[in-house]
């Protein structure tokens, strides 16, 4: 009988969050607390997309000195994997996460923890910055890692010469669509073979790489995102081009303007029209929407 079997289960945890990057620095007491890699926006507005990281544990991982991973922890005996999520987004986090936390699988490679075999189970969810944010920094040294934003994809298209034959980009990776003509399917790329190359200590770039891919399920078609999410972070009344903004950064592909509200609008929505119009901005004023439930309630267990 062999007794060579696996001692760890450890629980992972990809949490994103949007912010409006003209509020970003108005939030923040150090901007060491945010990186963008070599991806720094050169303005500051639009929406960005970004994913929690804390310092790797030198202690346990000597050879990831300088480097950021995932918040984490190990399984307890007598939990649920859904239980122990929350339970380390409290102690690792501070975070009292209400809405729902999405499993996103099993990463088990023999070799990805080098202090032996232990599998991760990883879970994903968005926050309202405005929770994040009152956690960031501090003793445990909470940050932001940039994941995407309009400037990256702005970038990404410069160095690319296209983003529509892309399935999706972020500074964690892609997919390429197949052309008509081609017997493959879709071909990822992953951060060892991007520009910067890998972010994330162990394998954490592949964990945030497939959490956005599920996030992503949120925008289709005709799906509520909000509710899929458990949170709005665009604001109670909002124009169309944030909400385009919103699906467009998350899904990080670029979609025509005209397509967008119609697809949007279209029969049953999860929209409604306040009636009121913003002038805020040069231009025709906008028709103001909110979602079609004022106090909008997410089942985590649904």
């Amino acid at each position: 009988m062999t007794t060579d079997i696996f001692t760890s289960s450890a629980v992972d945890l990809v949490i994103f969050t949007v912010v409006d990057q003209g509020m970003l620095p108005k939030q923040l007491w150090d901007d060491s607390l945010v990186s963008y890699g070599p991806y720094r926006p050169d303005y500051n507005e639009g929406l960005s997309l970004f994913v929690v990281t804390i310092p790797a544990d030198t202690d346990l991982y000597a050879n990831l000195e300088n480097k950021r991973v995932l918040p984490g922890g190990y399984l307890g005996k007598n939990e649920t994997l859904q239980q122990a999520s929350r339970r380390i987004a409290k102690e690792r986090l501070g975070l009292s996460l209400y809405t729902k936390m999405r499993q996103l699988g099993t990463f088990d490679e023999p070799d990805r923890d080098p202090r032996g075999r232990v599998l991760s189970f990883a879970y994903w969810a968005m926050v309202d910055f405005a929770e994040i944010r009152k956690y960031l920094g501090g003793r445990d040294q909470i940050g932001l890692e940039l994941v995407n934003s309009h400037e990256y994809m702005k970038k990404f298209t410069n160095d690319f010469k296209t983003i529509h034959n892309y399935d999706g980009v972020c500074r964690f990776g892609n997919r390429t669509m197949p052309s008509p003509t081609s017997l493959r399917g879709h071909a990822k790329t992953l951060t060892d073979q991007l520009p910067g190359g890998p972010i994330l200590g162990l394998d954490h770039d592949l964990m945030v790489f497939y959490a956005w891919r599920a996030l992503r399920h949120a925008f289709n078609g005709k799906l509520d995102p909000f509710r899929y999410l458990g949170l709005n972070p665009i604001g109670q009344e909002f124009r169309i081009s944030q909400l385009q903004e919103f699906t467009e950064v998350c899904r990080g592909e670029s979609i025509q303007r005209d397509y967008f509200k119609r697809q949007i609008l279209a029969g049953e929505t999860f929209l409604l029209n306040t009636g009121k119009t913003d002038r805020s901005k040069p231009g025709k004023p906008a028709n103001l929407y909110r979602h079609i439930n004022e106090n909008l309630q997410v089942d985590e267990q649904e």
